[in-house]
C-alpha cells in the first residue's frame, strides 16, 4: 500500500479546491484548444485532469497509487469526463505516452526524484509545450484568521515532509519559469472538512495517526470554534499555476 492509500477518501473533498474559474482562466490565457494533449502527473483523484478536460482534446492522468486511480475513474465517470487514466510512475511510462502540449503537476512535485523526472518531462513535453506546476491553498496573508491556529493543531500530528521546492526541481534543467497565473475564490469550509483535510495529507494520514484520529478531530474543533459560524469558517483560496517553457522560449 502506498503512502497516499489511506488518504483517498478525504483528498478530493477536503483539499482546498481549484475552482472552475481557475481552469477557465488558465485555459484561456494559455490558448488551450481541442487539439491540445495534456498529461497530468501524479493525478491523484483527477482534480487537474478532470478540471482541464473540457478545454483540451485529450487528457491523460498518471499516478502510481492504485486507489487514487480508482478514485479518479469514479470522479471522471461522475463528471462524464473522457479522461484516460494510467496507473504507474510517469518516468517509467514516458516512452509510451507520446508528447503533450501541456503537462500539469499538482501537489506532487516534492515527491518527484528531480533527475529522472526532468529527463521524462524533456521527452514528454512537445517543443512548443508547457509545464504547469499547480497548487490551491489557503492564502497566508492574514485574511484567513483561523489558518495559523489550524496549522498549529495539524503540526502536533504531522510527520516529516520532503523539503524540495519547484525552483530546486527545475534548476539546471531545460525548463524555465515564464509566468504565474492565479485566481482567488472564497469558500465556506466546515470544521469537519478541515479535519478531513488533515487526514488527506500523507504526513498526517489515517494510517499514520491510527487511534489518534478522534483526538485530532476534537482538538481541531475546539481550537477553531471561536473562528466559526454555524460550524464553518470562511476560507480564501488562491489557485495558482506556475508556467514553465523550454529555455530560450520564455520571453516569447
Amino acid at each position: 500500500m502506498g503512502r497516499f492509500a489511506s488518504t483517498v477518501a478525504y483528498y478530493e473533498g477536503a483539499r482546498p479546491p481549484y475552482g472552475a474559474a481557475f481552469f477557465s482562466t488558465v485555459a484561456r490565457r494559455l490558448a488551450f484548444e481541442r487539439g491540445t494533449r495534456l498529461l497530468d502527473v501524479g493525478t491523484g483523484p483527477g482534480l487537474l485532469a478532470i478540471g482541464f478536460a473540457p478545454f483540451c482534446g485529450e487528457v491523460v492522468g498518471v499516478d502510481p497509487e492504485p486507489a487514487m486511480i480508482e478514485a479518479a475513474r469514479s470522479s471522471a465517470e461522475r463528471e462524464a469526463s473522457a479522461v484516460r487514466l494510467v496507473e504507474g510512475r510517469f518516468e517509467d511510462l514516458a516512452g509510451s505516452l507520446g508528447t503533450f502540449g501541456a503537462v500539469t503537476i499538482g501537489r506532487a512535485i516534492h515527491w518527484l526524484d528531480p533527475e529522472p523526472a526532468r529527463n521524462a518531462l524533456d521527452s514528454l513535453v512537445a517543443p512548443q509545450g508547457l509545464i504547469l506546476v499547480c497548487n490551491a491553498a489557503s492564502v497566508t496573508d492574514g485574511r484567513n484568521r483561523w489558518l495559523e491556529t489550524f496549522n498549529a493543531v495539524r503540526n502536533r500530528w504531522r510527520g516529516e515532509h520532503p523539503n524540495r521546492d519547484q525552483d530546486a526541481f527545475f534548476a539546471g534543467g531545460p525548463f524555465v519559469r515564464r509566468e504565474s497565473i492565479s485566481v482567488e475564490t472564497v469558500y465556506r469550509a466546515p470544521i469537519e472538512r478541515l479535519a478531513d483535510r488533515v487526514l488527506s495529507m500523507s504526513t498526517s494520514s489515517p494510517e499514520r495517526l491510527g487511534g489518534e484520529v478522534p483526538a485530532m478531530r476534537s482538538a481541531l474543533g475546539e481550537a477553531l470554534a471561536s473562528f466559526a459560524t454555524d460550524g464553518a469558517v470562511e476560507e480564501i483560496v488562491e489557485a495558482r499555476a506556475e508556467v514553465y517553457m523550454r529555455r530560450g522560449r520564455e520571453s516569447g
